[in-house]
C-alpha cells in the first residue's frame, strides 16, 4: 500500500481494520437502521397524537349543506369530553387554583 493512501481519510475509518472488524461493524448496520426507525416512529406518532387530540373527525352533511342539530350537539359534547379528560393530565402550578 503506497504511503499516499494511508494518509486518507478512507483509511484512517475503515481499510486500517482488520477483516473481522469489518464484518463486527458491518453487522450493526442493520441495528442502527432498525434503531433509527423505531426511534423516528415513536416520535412521529407522539407528535401526530398531540396534533390530532382535539378533532373529533368529520360527519356527513345533509342533502341541503348543514349538520343535522343532534350531530352538532354530539360533537360539541364529545370535543367538551375531550377537553375535561385532558385537564387531569395537565401540570399544577404553584399560587393557582
Amino acid at each position: 500500500m503506497a504511503e499516499d493512501e494511508k494518509g486518507t481519510l478512507w483509511y484512517r475509518l475503515w481499510d486500517h481494520r482488520s477483516l473481522k472488524e469489518k464484518q463486527r461493524l458491518r453487522s450493526l448496520i442493520p441495528w442502527l437502521l432498525y434503531a433509527v426507525a423505531v426511534f423516528y416512529g415513536v416520535i412521529y406518532l407522539s407528535i401526530l397524537n398531540t396534533v390530532n387530540r382535539e378533532k373529533t373527525g368529520t360527519t356527513v352533511k345533509t342533502w341541503f349543506g348543514g349538520d343535522r342539530q343532534e350531530i352538532i350537539d354530539a360533537r360539541e359534547r364529545e370535543e367538551r369530553e375531550i377537553k375535561e379528560s385532558f385537564k387531569g393530565l395537565r401540570k399544577r402550578v404553584s399560587g393557582g387554583h
